[in-house]
């Protein structure tokens, strides 16, 4: 008996102990009985339901409380004011968000008149690249797992992580063009942190290397006197390859002692630099002036021109016969340059300076970081030639009160 009635309590206490259940969401009818599409309600508050998708890419429903209303009417009012708040934050002409392959042509044929052909087939290739991924879907639908599965492809493909950083360069440049048109809201790409790089060393190239390959030129090249006023230009001023042949009389200033680079728009930065002369510049000028072609205004006109006034399109066949033939195993025409700046360094050029002359926006920053090892080098020799016996006893340095 004793064992029934304790049982029986202990039923009468998980009875008692059992919660209500909550209330559950129920559609909203109008006056006439009529559904109210998006419209909710639990208990006594009204709710506006939305499909929302994540960064993942996965959508579900998204229950937005309508706080303070309490009649359906009110409920509806406030509903289609979400709606027209939402539908002003996506602008599409057509009234549909464009695919993601028709928007990325769009953004390639606006970039035409404005970037570098290299930089354009450049962008087409990666762009082609994530159409063929992600063409189908509205640029409103592409979101950071398509990221990720893309950049994993490339990695499997045995691109470097530079070369994959270039490809999400590319897809957020097109993005990003939808992201200021108001048809997305954030780029996927947001807070991506792109793979971590190695930048090799160069080896600094001797002068002693150019000199073999300049020597070697006479027997290689057809055109070696044109080939070697065009590598000593790149030597003495730090010119990219494309720059140096773009270079006119025009922007040669004797006056001033400066050569101007970059002046039809074309560089890199699109932004023109004068390079001061140096001594080894300025003998090189000179010279070329006194051999200048009289119906061309290039420092380096092309030998097939014909009728029409072009600059020479390229010089590396004539450098890589020289090369050969010095037994120079590996050159190319950015050793110019990476020469020119080390030659800079080590004279003691301030990197400011020198970042001017290359077309560096940083202030010599990039300098510091590639060629630091240079300066410190130089640093030891400047260091080597000072003498303090050498310093007369009387000759006392005053320094600032401040100091």
């Amino acid at each position: 008996m004793k064992g029934t009635a304790s049982k029986g309590n202990h039923s009468a206490h998980r009875i008692a102990s059992v919660k209500p259940p909550k209330p559950t969401f129920e559609q909203v009818l109008d006056g006439r009985k009529q559904r109210v599409r998006g419209l909710w309600k639990r208990g006594p508050v009204f709710y506006a339901r939305f499909a929302a998708t994540d960064h993942a890419g996965r959508t579900r429903d998204t229950f937005r409380s309508l706080d303070g209303i309490t009649t359906v009417p009110a409920a509806k009012a406030a509903l289609q004011t979400l709606k027209d708040d939402a539908e002003k934050r996506s602008i599409p002409t057509d009234g549909r968000c464009p695919y993601f392959a028709e928007f990325a042509q769009r953004y390639l044929a606006e970039v035409s008149t404005t970037k570098r052909p290299a930089t354009q087939r450049k962008e087409k290739t990666h762009i082609q690249w994530w159409t063929a991924r992600v063409g189908a879907l509205p640029i409103s639908r592409i979101h950071r797992t398509h990221v990720n599965a893309g950049i994993a492809d490339l990695i499997q493909a045995k691109l470097s992580p530079r070369t994959t950083n270039l490809y999400v360069i590319s897809l957020r440049l097109v993005l990003k063009r939808g992201l200021e048109e108001g048809l997305i809201h954030e780029l996927p790409t947001a807070g991506l942190r792109p793979l971590k790089t190695s930048t090799k060393k160069r080896a600094l190239m001797e002068m002693a290397t150019f000199d073999s390959v300049l020597a070697a030129s006479a027997g290689a090249t057809k055109n070696t006197q044109q080939f070697r006023d065009y590598l000593r230009f790149l030597l003495f001023t730090g010119a990219r390859e494309k720059e140096a042949l773009r270079v006119s009389w025009a922007d040669v200033d004797f006056s001033n002692e400066q050569v101007v680079i970059g002046a039809d728009g074309l560089a890199k930065n699109h932004e023109a630099r004068r390079v001061d002369f140096n001594a080894d510049l300025a003998a090189l000028l000179t010279d070329m002036t006194a051999r200048r072609v009289p119906d061309s205004q290039w420092l380096f006109p092309s030998p097939q021109r014909g009728q029409k006034d072009i600059p020479a399109k390229t010089f590396r066949e004539s450098l890589r016969l020289s090369a050969t033939s010095a037994g120079v195993s590996r050159i190319g025409f950015h050793d110019c340059r990476h020469n020119f700046v080390s030659t800079c360094v080590m004279a003691g050029i301030d990197y400011m300076t020198i970042a001017g002359w290359i077309g560096h926006k940083d202030g010599g920053v990039l300098i510091g970081k590639v060629y630091g090892h240079l300066s410190g080098t130089h640093r030891k020799a400047m260091a080597s030639r000072l003498r303090s016996s050498e310093i007369p006893e009387n000759n006392v340095i005053q320094l600032p009160a401040n100091h």
